[in-house]
């Protein structure tokens, strides 16, 4: 498997750094570089701060039980996903591949766990489901 050109990913949109920098990622078996990820400057940091804050705007206003959906896709995918994860872990952190395809499998079980959370968590007043 080669190693994926990355962009930033800010306000819903793959987009090179504002700079144009990268990074050498190097597999460290090897000591080769094997791909190179954008290099995230102040600008950008501040347009993903924005888009985090516009995000938070939309996702309070979202009721918990579609809350939970999204976030039981997410780990749904994580899961369909695990092998090239595992992949891209290996490459880059050189871990042995079944400790990579178990830890993207952990992280989408805490995805998963605090979907449901979310359902769990009640005020003065039980929500709605939408």
């Amino acid at each position: 498997m080669s190693y994926p050109d990355t962009q930033l990913f800010i306000h819903g949109q793959w987009r090179e750094a504002a700079a144009g920098e990268t990074l050498a990622v190097f597999n460290p078996a090897t000591g080769k570089e094997i791909g190179r990820v954008a290099h995230a400057r102040q600008t950008d940091l501040d347009l993903a701060l924005e888009a985090a804050q516009k995000g938070f705007e939309t996702w309070r206003d979202t009721p918990a039980i579609n809350r939970s959906r999204i976030m039981r896709t997410a780990a749904g995918l994580m899961r369909e996903r695990a092998g090239a994860i595992a992949a891209l872990l290996t490459q880059e952190q050189g871990k042995p591949l079944a400790e990579a395809k178990g830890e993207a499998m952990a992280a989408a079980d805490i995805i998963e766990w605090f979907a449901d959370e979310g359902l769990r968590v009640y005020g003065r007043i039980v929500p709605s489901r939408g």
